[in-house]
């Protein structure tokens, strides 16, 4: 019953992140990791590829460019996010990748009761794990094998999930499209119960409908996409739509605003994209709604090789 106290006062200092933690899950595996992704509607599963593909659907790794990627997220109730993640060509059709994602929060109140708290804890968890994409045909596809790791008060638990992706491209790369059964697997007890992992569909498509070319040299000077996806996790039996908007002038800065349906934290999100030589900063921004502090933010570099 004890932990059941210091569950309910995490999920409630952490929602959504932990949402109502053994109950649904380990809800910081559905929490999304990079500000590109981020900042479109926290969606990325038709298109991604390079350093974050691991985690959005490994399928992207399948001939990627070799990139390293690093992401820090700051939101609510002090809780941080920390990724390393990276992507590495293997021939001409394949790649693997490594990811490394840390979530945690101290300083967390416990009750047993409402009024006074009883003392503070924390909370950590852990994902590490490979994966790797291959592409047959017009086809790619990829498997995520990860290790988790969570501990809560004194409570701890370790188990292993794994992800099945597939990405195909139509019409001359101007339609993309992608699907991702992510996080099957399980965990050990957490003291007298097993944790269940948030098992999750992803569907979405991306299209590519204008490009601007400069008359004197050829260069793209605007390229616009927009992407709709459509997730749901089992575990809460919650389905969510997830909308993206984004421009690229000459290559080098982008643009993003995204939409999210079905969640009680936020809704829209916004984000901008700068390349400099072959290094990428990424940043979003995600309002959240009132009583909730200030936005969340999200920080990404990565460095292709």
């Amino acid at each position: 019953m004890r932990l059941r106290f210091f569950l309910a006062a995490a999920s409630i200092a952490m929602s959504p992140l932990l949402v109502s933690a053994q109950d649904s899950g380990l809800s910081f595996l559905t929490l999304g990791i990079d500000a590109q992704a981020l900042a479109k509607g926290d969606a990325g599963v038709a298109t991604s590829s390079g350093a974050f593909a691991s985690y959005w659907n490994p399928a992207g790794l399948a001939g990627t460019e070799s990139e390293i990627g690093v992401s820090h997220h700051v939101w609510i109730g002090d809780i941080r996010t920390y990724g390393l993640n990276g992507a590495f060509r293997v021939g001409e059709r394949s790649g693997i990748g490594v990811s490394i994602v840390a979530t945690g929060a101290g300083s967390l109140e416990a009750r047993e009761q409402p009024g006074e708290s009883d003392g503070l804890f924390d909370a950590q968890f852990v994902s590490a794990g490979a994966s790797f994409g291959h592409q047959f045909g017009p086809l790619r596809a990829g498997v995520a094998v990860k290790f988790l790791s969570e501990r809560i008060f004194t409570n701890s638990a370790n188990g292993y999930g794994f992800d099945v992706g597939i990405q195909t491209a139509l019409l001359n790369e101007t339609v993309h499209l992608g699907a991702i059964m992510a996080n099957m697997g399980s965990m050990e007890e957490l003291n007298v119960e097993a944790t269940e992992l948030p098992r999750l569909l992803r569907v979405g498509a991306e299209v590519f409908p204008f490009r601007a070319i400069t008359a004197l040299d050829g260069e793209v000077f605007l390229s616009t996409s927009l992407l709709a996806e459509v997730s749901h996790n089992y575990v809460t039996d919650r389905t969510q739509w997830h909308f993206g908007l984004s421009a690229e002038v000459l290559e080098t800065v982008t643009a993003r605003v995204g939409y999210l349906t079905h969640d009680f934290l936020r809704d829209v999100s916004a984000g901008v994209g700068i390349e400099i030589a072959d290094i990428w900063f990424d940043y979003a921004v995600l309002p959240f709604e009132d009583g909730f502090g200030g936005p969340g933010h999200i920080i990404t570099v990565r460095y292709g090789f």
